[in-house]
């Protein structure tokens, strides 16, 4: 009994360690997680080394972490300041001036242009004006309102203008219209005669108790008229549907100026917030970095003792612990090795293509077509299909369009289906759909560093459960026969 509760101590005292242990290293597992991923990667170049190096470990560890450093650490921070600097000039020359320009090219070359979109948005904006000042006593500012909606006024007398344009006249409209126009003025009229019957009230006793009810009639018959507004509206634009998409991409210049303005302050709120941050987010950084390059020098120098030493202490057996360290090798290779690969050289395939079509952001579109060829389905035409679309339609540089489509489908994203079978040759046993799945899944639970690690969960969960599986029909064999 004694031995049974010395036991249970035991296992309590080592589950108390082992979380105190996990709080303590936690801020370093992702460090020592990419220094075990670096020398599964680098496993081989290190075994060269250590031939040359004639045995001798520690020089030989010292020279193979050096190479990674040149090979893998330093041009990766060099790009990313390079993407990043170019992101924040990209970011600093927008803004309306610059945009609108692009949306009627954009616009006229999708046949979306609305020469009478300006009155329309105006007169859409008087109703809200004539709720905003909802109360009786903005009747007299409502009089100003409706004579720009209905009466001579500027925005009035511009749509029919282009009525006029269009058809000859508001009075010689098609058949489907004709109706709806006429609605519509009966209910700006009937609006009209209900504004003064309440000034009337209003002027005479502003107790009367028929106020309130005159002046919901009133809002109402507000609210009728804008529905027979935007009845006619959406027949004069084509339907519902296609009005609200004319009307999207005719934007004023004052809602793209306030669209412009929005999108600059939430860049520059980011920026500020980075820029409060930046001397933690740069020590973190060394700091991770300086851990990650110790860890690999030791685990090339000390890996092969270090997995011993965890086989021993580990209560699996060794056949199993040997299969899980088989298949971190195996998932490292299929999913570091060749994903990682074929997203950098898609990248950099893709960097070359919009260079030579004269993008000016090269470093950061490569940067982002690297990131995307990580993701599954996805993948690099994420990026390059958009930039072909704005080179046709926003550049109206159409051979560069077509040419960076054909690259990109002929170059760019065949890349990822030559590389990627070359590597793995049959290794990776993860269905795509799962691959997917562990990768978003991984981003949204750890960041970026979920690309890898949520692939890696998934291979281990299902290496442990074949060895659950081996376990458990082990046992039932055993059973069998020794109830034979």
């Amino acid at each position: 009994m004694s031995r049974y509760v010395s036991f249970g101590v035991l296992l309590a005292v080592i589950a108390i360690l082992c979380i105190l242990f996990y709080k303590i290293l936690a801020g370093f597992l992702v460090p020592l997680f990419l220094a075990a991923l670096l020398v599964v990667i680098f496993r081989p170049l290190h075994a060269w080394v250590v031939e040359r190096c004639k045995g001798r470990e520690k020089i030989a560890a010292l020279l193979t972490t050096l190479a990674i450093l040149l090979v893998v650490l330093i041009p990766i921070a060099i790009l990313t300041s390079l993407a990043v600097i170019e992101g924040k000039e990209a970011a600093e020359s927008f803004n309306s001036g610059t945009v609108v320009p692009e949306i009627i090219k954009l616009r006229a070359s999708l046949g979306l242009e609305v020469p009478e979109a300006l009155q329309i948005h105006e007169i859409d904006d008087r109703f809200d004006d004539l709720r905003e000042h909802w109360g009786s006593k903005d009747l007299e500012l409502h009089q100003e309102i409706w004579f720009e909606i209905g009466g001579q006024g500027q925005y009035s007398e511009q749509l029919e203008k282009q009525l006029e344009k269009r058809y000859g006249s508001p009075l010689q409209l098609p058949p489907e219209l004709e109706s709806s126009w006429m609605t519509f003025t009966q209910e700006q009229e009937a609006a009209e005669v209900l504004r003064s019957e309440l000034i009337k009230l209003v002027e005479a006793d502003d107790q009367h108790p028929d106020i309130l009810k005159k002046l919901s009639e009133y809002h109402e018959k507000i609210d009728e008229t804008e529905s027979a507004f935007t009845e006619f509206k959406d027949q004069l634009l084509g339907g519902r549907i296609l009005a609200n998409i004319k009307l999207l991409a005719n934007p004023t210049e004052e809602d793209v100026a306030a669209y412009g303005e929005s999108i600059v302050d939430f860049f520059r709120s980011k920026l500020l917030s980075f820029g409060e941050a930046t001397t933690a987010f740069t020590f973190n950084l060394i700091f991770g970095a300086a851990i990650m390059i110790i860890s690999l020098y030791f685990f090339l120098l000390d890996g092969p003792s270090m997995i011993l030493t965890i086989q021993h202490l580990s209560p699996l057996d060794d056949e199993h612990e040997s299969e899980l360290v088989q298949e971190f090798g195996l998932v490292s290779r299929a999913v570091v090795v060749a994903t990682l690969l074929s997203a950098v050289v898609q990248g950099m395939l893709a960097g070359i293509g919009y260079y030579f079509c004269g993008f000016d952001s090269v470093m950061l579109l490569m940067l982002i077509t690297t990131a995307m060829a990580l993701v599954p389905f996805f993948g690099a035409a994420s990026v390059w299909i958009p930039a072909s679309l704005y080179l046709f339609f926003i550049d109206n540089n159409v051979p560069a369009a077509i040419g960076l489509a054909i690259y990109g489908a002929a170059i760019i994203s065949m890349a990822d289906n030559v590389i990627k079978p070359f590597i793995l040759h049959g290794q990776s046993n993860i269905h795509p759909l799962l691959a997917l799945l562990s990768i978003l899944g991984g981003i949204a639970a750890l960041g970026p560093i979920g690309l890898l690690v949520g692939p890696m969960v998934v291979a281990f969960l299902q290496t442990l459960l074949k060895i659950l599986h081996s376990e458990l029909t082990s046992m039932e064999n055993s059973s069998e026969e020794a109830t034979e």
